[in-house]
């Protein structure tokens, strides 16, 4: 085998590790963040986009989102990506200015996660009060 090919099937092999390292270091921190506290939170701003990556095969939601623990202000973001533009806008309407619960780290109230589970109860609890 040429060097040239084994030296892109390395390269290959580590942008995988790395992805998958990635992949688990999230997975492991929202199991964790699962028994932070929780705080009464806001979705302040969510838009969606088509990063330009020369690809365009995927969108991109963003939220912003505030909440409240002993009296002080703390923000965070939160991501996730869409395979459609159309499901990319369709969350963003349904989370916009939704109130949520955010787990927060104990001693580190400036640290959050939003995570997936309360982020669905919102948009249902959203839901009933539209209908």
């Amino acid at each position: 085998m040429p060097p040239e090919v084994q030296q892109s099937g390395v390269f290959v092999l580590v942008i995988f590790l790395a992805v998958l390292a990635e992949r688990g270091w999230q997975w492991l921190r929202r199991r964790a963040a699962r028994q932070w506290p929780l705080a009464e939170g806001r979705v302040e701003r969510a838009e969606w986009r088509q990063p330009n990556t020369g690809t365009n095969r995927y969108f991109v939601a963003d939220l912003a989102y505030s909440y409240v623990v002993g009296g002080q202000y703390f923000a965070g973001y939160y991501r996730r990506s869409f395979s459609d533009a159309e499901s990319a806008a369709r969350f963003v309407r349904s989370v916009k200015d939704c109130r949520v619960q955010v787990r927060y780290k104990r001693g580190e109230r400036g640290t959050s996660l939003l995570l997936e589970e309360n982020l669905a109860e919102a948009i249902g609890a959203a839901a009933e009060i539209a209908s």
